[in-house]
């Protein structure tokens, strides 16, 4: 074969290899770039699931105390039911 007729297709294969390096350092860029955006998306999804946390253990904590403001009441309730029970048993005449 000739050389002239090889300079063609040397030159059609050049291009088309330098098109697919393009094309790859452009799928590269643009994957490089949403697992950048995508690393801040999860970071602040972090964060909010973080700050959940701690308000869920803020919660727990005011549940806690609520609790043992109910049984203390519930304790005072019980205790004042049973004088006023021995009071008037007291002054009920049998």
């Amino acid at each position: 074969m000739p050389p002239y007729d090889i300079m063609p297709l040397a030159a059609i294969a050049l291009l088309c290899a330098t098109g697919l390096a393009c094309f790859r350092m452009w799928i590269a860029g643009r994957t490089r770039r949403h697992h950048e955006v995508q690393g801040e998306k999860v970071e602040r999804l972090a964060d909010a699931v973080d700050g959940l946390y701690e308000q869920m253990g803020e919660m727990r904590d005011s549940i806690a105390e609520l609790h043992e403001r109910v049984d203390f009441a519930e304790r005072l309730l019980t205790k004042g039911n049973q004088r006023d029970v021995k009071r008037l048993n007291a002054s009920t005449p049998v």
